[in-house]
């Protein structure tokens, strides 16, 4: 026990900036109205507060003014190109967005876009723009380290199909879990619950059933989470699977749900009567939800619970993309495929990381002579710490 908590509290003191790592994306929508003498071009940009924490670590008085100036310097237009309108900067906590509007009015020429914003402080920083070109809608754009250029005659409606679409957006699914900490921490708490192959498998699956749910659900605008929330609660999924982890193999569901109540207890009041009290009902609910789930576990021992918590938590984590596909617009002839190729590289993206996880903890069991138990002990008590630092930082 002393063991386990040596290790929480040092996993808590080292977490940097690079370990509480979010996946870094920004959105754009960008709109090109052409005449024969000019043609005007509205810019709308997008990024997660979250996101624009994690890549700076620390805000001056102007801040909002520096963002904007960096943001309209990370597109590069064409020469001809002048601003006719004063960037106007929307932070908005509802949403969880930080949003710049600017306009410019450029020459009859091809219009060209470079775009070099946030490389130098994360390299895995990913952009998509949608286009609107003369009211009729374009292919989207996938911009990162290695494309940054989009050029108005590359890519025509008319010379696009939807695969281009769906292989975009397989890649960006395949990044999205492997640059993803906390969802590659919600898999190695999902491995360390030492279920066999199959089951291990279906509780995958089942994840990647409830991460395209809501993925379609928020994808077509038939719901709109909020992104602060939802971020929250995935790191709350880590903490529940690896106090799950632990209940199990102590058999003791009801002492670690008795501590669950307590700390809800101290977490609601001190939101209620210190905190923001936006997301004060949602997190009720989330609190009646751990309680029952671990009064159920102490119970019956079924694997259907396991399924079924996996399958909600997958629900959540969906969401996470799912607010920015809604928020940046897709085609309607491109989004289906998106979504399904979206998924399906997220799900090789699993595959993946579980056979390099599981074949690491098969080493380490030949390796380490020590009780397998006790090293999935420490494992999901670093887990359960590292969750809860994500948990209450993108909480407040």
């Amino acid at each position: 026990m002393i063991k386990s908590l040596f290790l929480g509290v040092l996993l808590i003191i080292t977490s940097s900036s690079l370990f509480s790592h979010q996946r870094s994306e920004s959105y754009s929508s960008i709109n090109i109205d052409r005449n024969e003498e000019d043609k005007v071009i509205q810019v709308e940009f997008s990024l997660q507060t979250s996101v624009l924490q994690k890549l700076y670590s620390s805000y001056s008085i102007n801040w909002e003014a520096e963002l904007a100036e960096e943001v309209i310097n990370g597109f590069t237009f064409n020469q001809s190109c002048e601003i006719t309108s004063e960037p106007f900067l929307k932070n908005s906590s509802t949403t969880g967005y930080v949003t710049l509007f600017w306009n410019l009015l450029c020459g009859p020429e091809e219009t060209t876009i470079n775009y070099n914003l946030f490389f130098d402080k994360d390299s895995s920083h990913t952009h998509i723009s949608t286009f609107i070109i003369n009211s009729a809608p374009n292919p989207e754009k996938v911009f990162s380290i290695s494309y940054k250029n989009w050029k108005e005659g590359d890519r025509k409606v008319d010379e696009t199909s939807s695969f281009d679409s769906f292989n975009d957006y397989l890649e960006l699914g395949f990044k999205h879990i492997l640059s993803g900490f906390d969802h590659l921490a919600f898999l190695l708490a999902l491995l360390v619950l030492n279920l066999k192959i199959r089951k291990l498998i279906m509780i995958v699956t089942g994840f990647t059933i409830g991460h395209s749910i809501t993925l379609a659900l928020g994808s077509l605008n038939l719901i709109q989470p909020s992104s602060q929330l939802v971020e929250a609660l995935i790191g709350y999924s880590i903490i529940i699977i690896a106090i799950e982890c632990v209940a199990s193999i102590s058999n003791n569901h009801k002492l670690f749900n008795h501590y669950l109540v307590w700390m809800w207890a101290l977490l609601l009041g001190g939101i209620f009567f210190f905190g923001n009290q936006k997301f004060l009902i949602g997190l009720l609910g989330v609190a009646l939800f751990s309680y029952c789930y671990f009064e159920l576990s102490s119970r019956y021992k079924e694997f259907s619970l396991t399924i079924l918590v996996t399958c909600l938590f997958g629900l959540i984590h969906g969401f996470g993309f799912a607010g920015n596909l809604s928020t940046i617009g897709l085609m309607e002839d491109r989004l289906l495929p998106a979504i399904f190729g979206f998924n399906l590289g997220v799900e090789l993206g699993q595959i993946l990381v579980l056979i390099v996880l599981t074949s690491a903890l098969f080493f380490l069991k030949r390796i380490i002579d020590k009780d397998m138990n006790d090293i999935r002990v420490y494992i999901a008590s670093g887990l359960s710490c590292v969750g809860m630092f994500w948990f209450l930082e993108r909480l407040f």
